[in-house]
């Protein structure tokens, strides 16, 4: 366990122990009366949160909602508790009576809301760049008794994003090899986006490249934000061509990846000896395929909820992934997983992570796929893989959001928001275990 997620760790028992948490958070109340208190540890939407309510009448149940106010739109939740005669109910440890989750969760009402039906620029405007303004309320016998407002920073305000053209990463192509690009190497590169920690970097840390395969909640812009968040510079790379194209009519190219790497390597703050790649969503098996065929420039790698081999785009043979204009040889997405050539996964030199959810609705086979990934891994496996029980496929979604969830069942939705907390303090541990000496 990291330094940070042992503090965490500490300051969470704290809360639960001595119930002192006022000071930590926002409680309104009347004095003597009836409270929500909720401890933050950190302002942004994917920090987290412990609830508790206090001062309540004993023996009648009370009703707790939240309403997120976003740019793009209103979310709420609504709960059921019953109050013990202490008059206290701790989220924590208390099982609701009705709620869109199943289990104790110190800070469910923020992630089990529901909203509006957004398009995926729309779910970023919300939740990765504006600000959230969740208020959280408390009802007996129908009547408000408490209320609390918990404003919460966008992942946004974290990091500094920058466009990067073509032009940049066919220069830093072009140093890399020595050589000018052909015209052909150059059309087949790919404009990213680079996200940077702020406060900016003082000492070298690994580098990111985040192959994006556009997958809602667990998109890159997600995913870039909240790796930025914890200290580290993403480079975001476009898998398959503009938004709305299927995969294989714009596959990414060997050319393209690397440009992306060189030229993230060339900048400051970035440690180029470490370079990370992770791919989202139909893009996992290719961030995969980086990192085992280019052991001596990729250190590590990052993928979830996808195949551990090359799969083709279709079963006709469109390929995801081109290599000097040729298709790199994939194969059938309609073979089984015994008859299926699992990539090399045991050349990639540093740390891998691998996850899955058993309750996968757009995979199935997400965790047969990652326990052969595991297999070809060898022993560093152990520790490398994460298989959440009950999860659904958008578990990479960073936690807190309530994105990719509302349409789940409530067991399959509270588990896979744990599965979302249990797969960032992997990548935390992972990118803090890559920072050289």
């Amino acid at each position: 366990m990291s330094r940070g997620l042992r503090a965490l760790a500490a300051a969470l028992a704290a809360v639960l122990a001595f119930g002192a948490v006022a000071a930590l958070g926002g409680c309104v109340g009347p004095a003597g009366g009836a409270r929500i208190v909720v401890a933050r540890f950190g302002n942004a939407t994917a920090d987290p949160v412990v609830v508790s309510l206090t001062g309540l009448t004993p023996g009648e149940d009370v009703v707790l909602r939240a309403t997120a106010r976003t740019t793009a739109g209103t979310w709420t939740s609504r709960a059921l508790y019953a109050v013990p005669p202490s008059g206290r109910v701790e989220l924590s440890s208390q099982q609701p009576i009705t709620a869109p989750y199943v289990r104790p969760d110190a800070a469910a009402p923020f992630w089990s809301m529901s909203g509006p039906s957004l398009s995926e620029s729309q779910l970023e405007q919300a939740w990765a760049e504006g600000p959230v303004r969740v208020e959280l309320t408390a009802e007996q016998r129908g009547v408000r008794v408490a209320a609390a407002e918990v404003p919460r920073s966008p992942l946004a305000a974290q990091s500094v994003e920058r466009d990067v053209t073509v032009d940049a990463l066919a220069r830093a192509a072009s140093a890399a090899s020595g050589a000018a690009l052909t015209a052909d190497e150059r059309q087949a590169l790919r404009a990213g986006t680079l996200y940077t920690p702020l406060p900016t970097l003082v000492h070298p840390r690994p580098g990111v490249v985040l192959i994006d395969g556009d997958d809602g909640a667990a998109s890159g812009a997600f995913a870039a934000r909240r790796i930025a968040a914890i200290g580290f510079p993403v480079l975001v790379l476009p898998a398959f061509g503009p938004q709305g194209q299927i995969p294989g009519s714009a596959a990414l190219s060997v050319e393209a990846f690397d440009a992306a790497r060189a030229w993230l390597a060339r900048e400051p703050g970035v440690d180029p000896d470490h370079i990370i790649v992770y791919g989202t969503g139909g893009a996992a098996p290719l961030a995969l395929w980086f990192a085992a065929s280019e052991p001596q420039t990729v250190y590590g790698a990052i993928a979830a909820s996808g195949p551990t081999a090359e799969l083709c785009a279709s079963s006709s043979g469109a390929p995801t992934l081109l290599s000097e204009g040729r298709p790199v040889p994939c194969a059938s997405p309609n073979r089984r997983i015994a008859d299926t050539p699992i990539l090399p996964l045991n050349r990639i030199p540093g740390p891998l992570l691998l996850a899955c959810g058993t309750a996968d609705e757009q995979l199935p086979s997400a965790c047969d796929w990652t326990r052969a990934g595991a297999d070809e891994r060898g022993a560093r496996a152990v520790g490398e893989t994460l298989i959440a029980p009950g999860a659904a496929h958008e578990l990479s979604a960073p936690p807190m959001l309530p994105i990719g969830l509302d349409e789940l069942p409530p067991a399959t939705a509270q588990a896979t928001e744990d599965a979302r907390v249990a797969f960032w303090s992997r990548v935390t541990a992972l990118l803090e275990g890559a920072i050289g000496p």
